[in-house]
């Protein structure tokens, strides 16, 4: 009798402790995917927009046709009002007499028909290498998120044209700077991300099978993800866009399995 009782209480406890172990893992896999799809919803939205600006930079004041690439163009990738942007470009002289090429500075004025310009006569002497900076603000932006500019660097024989393009996002965020803001999404990213991932991967290890797929679906998008906002940043529009699209595609796949699985 007393046995009977003692395995009955027993098996009580292992049922209860059982159920403790399930709602554990179920509430830490269902914060993971929370935090994770955060994450990626983050992700896309702060990469896809730097390469929304750039491509649209891209396709401003397209009539400034050149005969090479102006490498040298830095935007910053976000300003908001607290601040002045500083576009930057640097130019070189690598010939044996002084050049003074015309270089032009265009940038949208609060709307993207409307262009601001800035024309100089650059004299460089031999060797030189020159640094010309302008400022933008959040009040050129164009749809008033997007700041595009285009700087153009006039032939000087032998020398050929160049030409390149940029786009700064512009919000309206009081409290914070744009580099500030940057790095505060940079670490959110992080964070919601790797939490997300660590969460759901420790309430399902060992994976195997399709948990094992959907692990490797997760990483994918991760490194997607990085990939997309270092191109975001580095002002890549092609390769952000292409990373854009396989992201896409990586969580069409995720989503038609799982529901494959539950059908």
């Amino acid at each position: 009798m007393h046995s009977t009782l003692a395995d009955g209480k027993r098996n009580t406890v292992d049922c209860f402790r059982e159920a403790q172990v399930r709602f554990r893992r179920n509430a830490a896999s269902m914060t993971g995917r929370f935090l994770f799809a955060l994450g990626v919803l983050l992700g896309v939205v702060f990469f896809g927009s730097a390469v929304w600006a750039d491509m649209e930079a891209f396709l401003f004041d397209a009539s400034q046709r050149a005969d090479a690439p102006l490498t040298t163009l830095r935007c910053p990738v976000l300003i908001t009002p607290r601040e002045v942007g500083e576009v930057r470009a640097t130019f070189e002289n690598t010939l044996e007499w002084t050049i003074k090429p015309r270089v032009y500075f265009h940038v949208t004025d609060g709307f993207v028909s409307l262009i601001r310009e800035d024309a100089l006569f650059l004299e460089l002497a031999p060797g030189e290498k020159r640094q010309l900076t302008w400022q933008v603000t959040t009040d050129d932006a164009a749809w008033k998120y997007f700041i595009l500019a285009r700087v153009y660097q006039a032939p000087a024989y032998p020398l050929p044209s160049r030409t390149s393009a940029c786009g700064v996002l512009a919000l309206d965020v009081p409290f914070l700077t744009g580099g500030q803001l940057v790095l505060l999404t940079l670490f959110a990213l992080a964070l919601l991300l790797g939490g997300g991932f660590y969460l759901w991967n420790r309430a399902h290890r060992p994976l195997e099978g399709r948990l094992s797929q959907e692990g490797m679906g997760r990483a994918a998008l991760m490194g997607l993800i990085a990939l997309g906002t270092v191109f975001g940043l580095g002002g890549f529009w092609l390769p952000g866009l292409i990373c854009g699209i396989l992201i896409v595609l990586v969580i069409v796949v995720l989503l038609a399995r799982a529901a494959m699985e539950t059908a």
